[in-house]
């Protein structure tokens, strides 16, 4: 009886921080899929010799949204496209919603927000310059906990840079000389 109501109690104690370790664990995995989609647009922009763009949708990201993807500086969506110079249509290459993998389903409010400030797109060139430098902010939901160092979320940023080199940081960190910092 002892053993039960002390794993009882041991257990009522680790519920929060394993809620808190989930949430982190999708935001991750939100800007790891973002940061592979970046890396993506660069290579098929240098293997094409064309202009290839990586966007922020509201849209559901699939085949029928590369021509009619409503493009926002905020959004839990992001699909990789390349434009034909004849006909000036898209063709979708990759992209991803920001519920698939969290165990929500599809039409569900997302957990993780990605936020581009100004930007709402980078279009890499065919030696995988980048049209502009971005930083883009992984959150989760408005409303939801607070970032580092004032709440429990570890958010991350994905920085473009002007040279279509991508890298991912923590803002929590400040620490000069920590690789993790931005």
């Amino acid at each position: 009886m002892i053993a039960v109501a002390l794993l009882s109690i041991l257990l009522l104690l680790g519920i929060p921080a394993f809620g808190t370790y989930l949430q982190n664990a999708k935001l991750r995995s939100g800007a790891e899929n973002f940061f592979a989609g970046v890396q993506m647009a660069r290579a098929e922009a240098v293997r094409r010799n064309a202009p290839v763009q990586i966007v922020l949708t509201t849209d559901y990201p699939d085949a029928g949204a590369a021509n009619t993807t409503n493009l926002s500086a905020t959004a839990p969506n992001w699909l990789v496209r390349v434009q034909d110079p004849t006909t000036l249509e898209f063709t979708f290459i990759e992209g991803k919603a920001g519920t698939e993998g969290a165990g929500q389903a599809a039409d569900a409010t997302a957990w993780v927000q990605i936020t581009g400030g100004a930007v709402s797109s980078i279009t890499f060139n065919g030696f995988g310059r980048a049209s502009t430098a971005a930083t883009f902010a992984f959150s989760g939901p408005a409303g939801g906990p607070a970032c580092a160092p004032a709440g429990p979320m570890r958010c991350l940023n994905i920085m473009v840079s002007l040279g279509g080199q991508a890298r991912m940081c923590d803002p929590a960190v400040t620490a000069v000389g920590d690789s993790r910092a931005c």
